[in-house]
């Protein structure tokens, strides 16, 4: 009885909490809703590239900086659409890392920080792809509050009150964002090879494609410690 119990664990359809990841892993609304940020931003582009056919500079000025403006909160905003599919894949895992050790007493190898750099680092950084999207979202919600001392490396008298912020600047520092820039989530973009800035459905799918990911290591990992578990309890009544 207890073996089949433990088998179970490792299907969704036994096992509410893998159940729970696979379900947010599934759930695809965020590429429609980049889709719509598409839509927009490719609108933007349009305008900016008929204000640079006019003969009129202050327009054509005009014009290019405030669509500048737009974009940049247009990019930045699509940063927290995939945060938030991102955080609700971590949760899940999260979730069925305490079930598996509570429920069944099995211990599964997904930890927040194996699965946010299932895919090594990207490109010339010394983050993954994810960890990077992450804390750009987190530069976009919080960078208004920064101070001047949150760009400064400051050897901390103790627990450094601006631990987290500095962290944040430091990461997404990798990618080229720096202070005072009017650009840095354009930057960003380019960073991630988006280019015209309305194809970033790629960077959608990427993110999209590595919760697929997360769910087979999490599937794998079930399926490895129930097995492991089954053999010992086989082995112990053959002693």
């Amino acid at each position: 009885m207890e073996e089949t119990t433990k088998s179970a664990a490792s299907l969704p359809s036994k096992n509410s909490s893998l159940w729970l990841l696979k379900h947010e892993v599934d759930d695809e609304q965020f590429l429609r809703i980049i889709c719509d940020f598409a839509r927009l931003i490719r609108r933007s582009e349009k305008a900016c590239d008929e204000a640079a056919r006019q003969d009129n500079p202050n327009y054509r000025a005009f014009v290019i900086d405030a669509e500048c403006d737009y974009l940049e909160e247009l990019v930045g905003s699509s940063f927290l659409l995939l945060q938030a599919k991102i955080r609700r894949v971590r949760r899940a895992a999260k979730e069925l890392n305490a079930f598996m050790n509570d429920q069944h007493g099995l211990a599964v190898d997904i930890q927040d920080e194996k699965i946010i750099n299932l895919h090594g680092s990207y490109r010339n950084s010394e983050h993954s792809q994810i960890k990077l999207i992450w804390e750009i979202g987190n530069y976009y919600k919080h960078r208004d509050e920064w101070d001047h001392e949150v760009w400064e490396d400051v050897p901390a008298q103790g627990r450094d009150p601006l631990e987290q912020p500095r962290r944040t600047r430091r990461t997404v520092q990798a990618i080229g964002i720096v202070q005072f820039s009017t650009g840095n989530l354009r930057q960003a973009y380019e960073f991630f090879e988006i280019q015209p800035y309305s194809k970033c459905e790629k960077l959608a799918k990427e993110v999209q494609a590595w919760a697929k990911d997360v769910y087979q290591l999490a599937k794998e990992e079930c399926q490895r410690a129930t097995d492991e578990h089954i053999q010992k309890q086989h082995a112990g009544r053959a002693v």
